[in-house]
């Protein structure tokens, strides 16, 4: 199954919004390829190396930076679905068509450093409803983005969508440039053998950071195991095997950066919507990652990503657990919508699954797989909810943290 078949198949419906959305990923896609090829012949095209510019990031500017952002941004330009662009190599967002859908933001190019070594490298990308109608909706916490993704260009090139809170992976065939489904509803583990963080911080970081590490190399407790220390330096290859094989992927705050290294917006929100929607979980130490409200659009963050236990574990030496995370005011919803009262709302208002999911702004699939238990509604689903059944003004059943 293709990507577009694929696209077609969970976006049932074939709601105007669906059409727009599936459309804007594919120019992705596009994209994606475009650059997979590129990356193959660096030494022959000569485009491997410095391009001598400085970005807004204060970063050394690579020539296939350059080549990968300007592909996306022509082919988002010429999509009339795509109202804008934002990404790390450029000042301030682009804005193709203010009344348009949805906005991309991206990290055209992360790892750049490794092209030059013939190292894994890859592209990461969010997509956000366009709510604002202008340049501040892309200044949105991670609750506000609706897909996301990103390609690895390595041994084979893939591409790896969430939609609909499911994750899946194609892989590029080269002789049709077309993405072929290899990994279909992928689920992160609830633990793995393997840790990733950059060892050489290893002084700068606070002493729990250094506890975290040290017992991950001789686990205390009987029921610990030992793990193996495994990191690339090219984010989209460290998550892609932690989105896979489970474990955890961890870049912390340190002395010279204690804000983090890491783009909020174009890389952690992207990927902790991955991770939150195939059953893992991202925080920033003391926050969930799709909590944080951006204050500008090339805000840094910590990041820690992977398996939920392993996640928990990171917590318990970090923040003591998880009951000394912030919590993000005026967001929360009024309940938590779990498989039973949904599907008791749903009944009680006497609605298809598909009535439903338009009502909620989901489709048909999503309302099965939330009865199902199979995934849990995100935040802005949950108040979306919340708003449906204090809308009936009728007890059509009681607080759903009843049943």
């Amino acid at each position: 199954m293709n990507l577009l078949s694929y696209l077609n198949r969970e976006l049932a419906g074939k709601s105007d919004e669906n059409l727009e959305l599936i459309s804007v990923i594919c120019s992705v896609a596009d994209s994606t390829v475009d650059i997979a090829m590129d990356t193959r012949v660096t030494g022959l095209k000569q485009i491997r190396g410095s391009a001598n510019e400085i970005n807004v990031q204060g970063e050394e500017v690579q020539m296939l930076d350059q080549i990968a952002n300007k592909s996306l941004i022509d082919s988002l330009s010429k999509n009339s679905s795509c109202a804008g662009y934002a990404s790390e190599e450029i000042d301030e967002p682009l804005i193709f068509n203010q009344s348009s859908r949805f906005m991309v933001v991206a990290d055209p190019l992360d790892g750049s450093s490794n092209i030059s070594v013939n190292m894994p490298i890859g592209t990461i990308f969010g997509i956000i409803r366009n709510t604002d109608y202008g340049v501040s909706s892309f200044n949105k916490s991670g609750r506000y983005y609706i897909s996301a993704g990103y390609s690895l260009y390595g041994p084979s090139d893939i591409f790896v969508i969430c939609v609909n809170n499911k994750v899946s992976e194609f892989t590029l065939d080269p002789k049709k440039k077309e993405y072929q489904l290899s990994r279909d509803d992928i689920k992160v583990p609830r633990t793995g053998s393997v840790y990733s963080i950059n060892e050489g911080n290893f002084i700068s970081w606070e002493d729990n950071i250094k506890k975290w590490v040290l017992n991950n190399k001789n686990p205390t407790g009987s029921s610990s195991k030992r793990k193996t220390l495994r990191y690339v330096g090219s984010l989209v290859a460290d998550a892609h095997r932690t989105l896979i094989n489970g474990g955890i992927f961890a870049y912390p705050p340190d002395k010279s950066q204690p804000e983090g290294k890491l783009r909020l917006m174009y890389e952690a929100n992207p990927l902790a919507l991955l991770f939150t929607s195939a059953g893992g979980n991202a925080v920033s130490i003391d926050k969930e990652i799709l909590d944080i409200e951006p204050e500008n659009f090339h805000q840094r963050t910590p990041l820690i990503l992977g398996s939920k236990d392993d996640i928990d574990d990171f917590l318990n030496f970090t923040t003591s657990g998880r009951s000394s995370f912030k919590e993000t005011p005026g967001i929360s919803p009024i309940f938590k919508w779990n498989k039973i009262n949904i599907a008791k709302l749903r009944s009680r208002l006497g609605l298809s699954r598909s009535r439903f999911g338009k009502k909620v702004g989901v489709t048909r699939g999503t309302v099965l797989r939330w009865e199902s238990g199979d995934v849990s509604p995100n935040l802005s689903n949950n108040k979306a909810l919340d708003s449906i059944y204090l809308s009936t003004r009728k007890e059509l059943l009681k607080n759903p943290l009843d049943t």
